[in-house]
């Protein structure tokens, strides 16, 4: 009897064939593809790892040619499921022929599942053998064993919700970029794709709202009245009970009553103890966060990390939405697996706890337990098989919040004093951490001592310091990965596999960076969801996209059939599409300007500056009649400036006109001409913005001598025009040196070719007048 396994990956399959055969396996190689064979129980088996998925939707190749149909018959054409990895599909017809029994063992969610279905289809054009599914939640030997001797049945609901949502999504992804990047290219010189995603545009829209936010602040004064006092030499703050305050007038009251107190009585203290709970225990997007915050990797390859450490047996299987284990999880032996090496310590204060309890979440997905460590390792053990960068950083995470949750709460105690100073109390908080708990095992989150003296209620306590500060309110900070993994899953946008993936997209598409731990929106993502959101909000909202999400969970529940999900999502889709071409003119010329001024910005040989009628761009036009500065919003604005007709233009960024024109040219090497003011030789300001090299005080009048260079020669010459005048050497390049320590005239350094340096005092009337080696 035969029996063959896919997987979703090669190094499942080679773990499982391990398991299964006990190591006694042999490896072959079919079209390329690794092949794990060996016998057992009188059964042939063989185990091939997939790569993810084999197939993919795609519109008939007529569709291809973007210029060639209108994008809206996208939404109305059925795509294709075609193979797109060919080897893959080749091998699995050679080793299904045949077989007795096949046997899905991808991981157990929706995309595993429909990789399954997937290989499943292709099986069953060589094979009519009866397909069965494993389903396990991590690679351990006792989980695999399990699995295989109780098979199920495939879950053909749970495939066909992945598949309705690569239909969904590819038509809206498709038609919508495919019709505002025609648009826009219409309007703009650019080969850049406008990128519209059903996952993708409403997380930009999570980040474009914080933007808003924060632009759109404005800042309020505020006054915050603190006194520094002192105790058995210690020094604590407290804070006038009214916190901030608006009215200067009532802050200025107050202070001005207390202003000058030596003392003040403690009029009252509370002291009481609090305890933190241990976290929950790691869901995806839960783990996502964390390692973004605590460890300050992005969720992308925080994701991929803890995929290979569940391929390699470490970990758990890291796609899940529940954050609670099941009441008959064994956590005695896992912890057991801790009792010595690098976790001992905190085993071991578990063990000595009987019975071992956790603190669980609310959220059951039905689909796996919490991430969780499988076995113990060390840092060598995991950077052996796993060579990733921080992948010990993620295994530490994933134990130390694993072993966190099953220890006892931390405990601590504060104190509050109310403080009257003349009547006005202050209020000082302090903390001090009696048990540490869980905190001991987990560094990430710590919580600071702040400690307050210990005085008796009534006592006096001396006053330092009273202030009266003026401060001003600030913005909403942007938002953090994790913040907005957050927001991804209150408003179901993408899934626990896929989030990670949507944000990265924006930053592939220049929509948004992450500069540190915050994202801040780029102007090319600003632009665009400012133009949606004015015009067809519903594509940045989350709304819609939570609406399809649902057909797409009632689908894997069994509660929508799959047809009427397709329908259903397909009408919103077109709903939104119309609000598109209704407002087609409005966005294409917002995202037409913007490309247009980024590629005016970028050309730093011609870009002028802002135009003064628009807010648009300036920057040099030449034409066959000539050269002018003109605004890259034409022909909506057509505000124009005169160039000088001769002479090559360099722009002289350093330099900034008196006159406030746009910006300063400097023509061949001859003369400067300022942007909207004219040439700077008939201007009265030119020796206030480009002051000669003085060498010193004129002998005939108040002037000053510079250095006046023409075409064929160069002398001193008189600020003031007296006609003194002196010569300079004709040769060699000139530099302005030290002052004379004789005359007070700057020296001029020359370096001709052939000779040494040298330095001197031009001045004829100067003692000094000797030339000196450099």
């Amino acid at each position: 009897m035969s029996i063959v396994v896919f997987t979703e990956k090669n190094k499942a399959a080679a773990q499982i064939a391990g398991i299964l055969s006990e190591g006694g396996f042999n490896r072959a190689s079919i079209e390329g593809i690794p092949v794990y064979d060996f016998k057992k129980g009188g059964k042939e088996w063989r185990i091939m790892g997939l790569s993810g998925h084999i197939m993919g939707y795609d519109f008939p190749p007529e569709l291809n040619n973007w210029r060639g149909c209108d994008p809206a018959v996208l939404l109305d054409t059925p795509p294709v499921k075609n193979v797109t990895k060919q080897p893959y599909a080749a091998a699995i017809a050679l080793v299904s022929k045949g077989a007795d029994e096949i046997i899905l063992a991808c991981d157990f969610d929706r995309e595993g599942e429909n990789i399954g279905f997937e290989a499943r289809s292709l099986a069953e054009k060589v094979s009519k053998s009866p397909v069965k599914r494993a389903r396990f939640s991590s690679l351990s030997e006792s989980e695999i064993r399990q699995a295989f001797s109780n098979l199920v049945e495939p879950d053909f609901n749970l495939a066909m919700s992945a598949e309705a949502r690569q239909i969904l999504d590819l038509k809206m992804g498709a038609a919508f970029t495919r019709f505002l990047t025609l648009a826009v290219q219409q309007r703009a010189r650019t080969k850049d794709i406008i990128s519209i995603g059903p996952c993708q545009t409403p997380t930009c829209g999570f980040v474009y709202e914080r933007e808003k936010l924060i632009l759109d602040f404005k800042s309020k004064d505020f006054w915050k009245i603190e006194g520094t006092f002192s105790h058995s030499k210690i020094d604590f703050t407290g804070t006038h009970r009214s916190g901030h305050i608006q009215d200067k007038a009532k802050a200025d009251e107050i202070f001005n009553r207390i202003k000058g107190s030596k003392t003040g009585i403690l009029e009252k203290k509370s002291v009481k103890e609090s305890t933190t709970s241990p976290p929950y225990p790691l869901n995806t997007t839960e783990f996502l966060k964390r390692a973004s915050k605590f460890l300050g990797i992005s969720p992308e390859n925080a994701l991929e990390i803890a995929e290979q450490l569940y391929l390699s047996g470490f970990t758990s299987y890291p796609r899940t939405e529940t954050n609670k284990y099941a009441d008959d999880f064994d956590f005695k032996l896992k912890v057991l697996g801790f009792a010595s090496g690098e976790y001992r310590e905190y085993a071991m204060a578990i063990l000595s706890r009987p019975p071992i309890t956790c603190r669980n979440g609310t959220r059951d997905g039905h689909d796996h337990p919490p991430i969780h460590p499988i076995r113990a390792a060390t840092k060598t053990d995991i950077e052996k098989s796993v060579r990733m960068p921080d992948a010990w950083k993620v295994y530490d995470l994933v134990s130390r919040h694993f072993l966190a949750n099953l220890m006892q709460p931390a405990l601590f105690e504060k104190t509050h004093l109310e403080i009257s100073v003349k009547g006005e109390i202050f209020d000082a908080t302090g903390s001090v951490m009696k048990d540490a708990g869980w905190m001991t095992a987990y560094p990430f989150e710590t919580k600071n001592d702040k400690f307050l003296p210990d005085i008796a209620v009534n006592e006096e306590i001396a006053i330092k310091k009273l202030s009266n500060t003026k401060s001003q309110t600030t913005p909403p900070k942007r938002l953090t990965e994790a913040e907005l993994l957050t927001l991804m899953d209150k408003y179901k946008i993408g899934t626990k596999a896929t989030a990670p993936s949507h944000i990265e997209t924006n930053k592939k598409r220049g929509y948004f960076e992450t500069k540190g731990k915050t994202i801040s929106i780029l102007d090319t993502g600003f632009t665009l969801m400012e133009a949606l959101d004015t015009t067809v909000p519903i594509l940045v909202k989350p709304d819609v996209r939570s609406r399809i999400e649902a057909l797409i969970q009632d689908v894997e529940d069994g509660k929508k059939g799959f047809e009427a999900a397709l329908e259903e999502g397909s009408v919103l889709i077109r709903d939104m599409y119309s609000h598109l071409v209704i407002n087609k003119e409005q966005i294409v010329r917002k995202m037409a300007g913007t490309i247009t001024d980024e590629q005016v910005a970028a050309d730093k040989k011609n870009f002028i500056g802002q135009c003064p009628e628009c807010d648009r761009l300036l920057r040099i036009v030449k034409t066959e009649k000539g050269r002018f500065v003109g605004c890259s919003g034409y022909p909506d604005c057509r505000k124009t400036y005169p160039l000088p007709k001769e002479g090559a233009l360099v722009i002289a960024r350093s330099k900034q006109c008196s006159k406030s024109g746009i910006a300063v040219l400097k023509v061949g090497t001859k003369y400067y001409w300022s942007v909207g003011i004219g040439p700077c030789f008939t201007c009265e300001l030119e020796k206030e913005c480009f002051p000669p090299d003085v060498i010193g005080p004129c002998p005939k009048c108040e002037g000053s001598m510079f250095i006046l260079a023409m075409k064929e020669t160069r002398f001193l010459a008189c600020t003031k025009k007296c006609g003194f005048t002196q010569s300079l050497p004709k040769e060699g390049k000139l530099t302005l040196a030290g002052e004379c320590e004789q005359c007070g005239w700057k020296k001029l350094g020359i370096k001709e070719k052939d000779k040494d340096a040298r330095e001197f005092c031009i001045n004829r009337q100067c003692a000094s007048r000797k030339l000196k080696q450099v």
